[in-house]
């Protein structure tokens, strides 16, 4: 499951259990208009749910870095989009059994030249760069 979509699960399941349908907020007033506290939220909800922190910027450069140097083609999109792929992958690290690890990586990670996903191999190399970058403690 992306990130993403496991995130408005979450959310949505909280919604259903948590989410009054009066006009008083169930936020906590310290937490209202707190420019930090959706941020802090979705990053505690990531948490939760298993992805790894962002990584910050220097980290965020080696792991693309990393990346450029098993295939420059691997890097050819958006950065944060190739972080948060990064970033779905190590939450399948911890949730699926290791025998699926490469072929998952194969179809998330893409190139022009191979637009349905990488072999396996390259998978493998890139499953290091991912475990070496985001989330060394998986």
């Amino acid at each position: 499951m992306s990130r993403m979509l496991a995130i408005a699960v979450a959310v949505g399941a909280l919604c259903v259990t948590g989410c009054s349908g009066g006009p008083e907020s169930t936020i906590a007033p310290a937490a209202q208009g707190s420019p930090g506290a959706p941020a802090d939220a979705r990053a505690s909800l990531e948490a939760q749910l298993g992805f790894p922190p962002k990584p910050d910027a220097q980290t965020a450069q080696a792991y693309l870095a990393d990346l450029r140097a098993i295939d420059p083609a691997l890097v050819a999109g958006d950065p944060e989009s190739l972080v948060n792929r990064g970033r779905d992958q190590c939450r399948d690290l911890k949730a699926r059994p290791e025998k699926e690890w490469a072929k998952v990586a194969g179809q998330r990670f893409s190139t022009p030249q191979a637009p349905q996903g990488v072999g396996e191999a390259t998978a493998t190399r890139i499953i290091q760069v991912v475990r070496t970058r985001l989330c060394p403690t998986f």
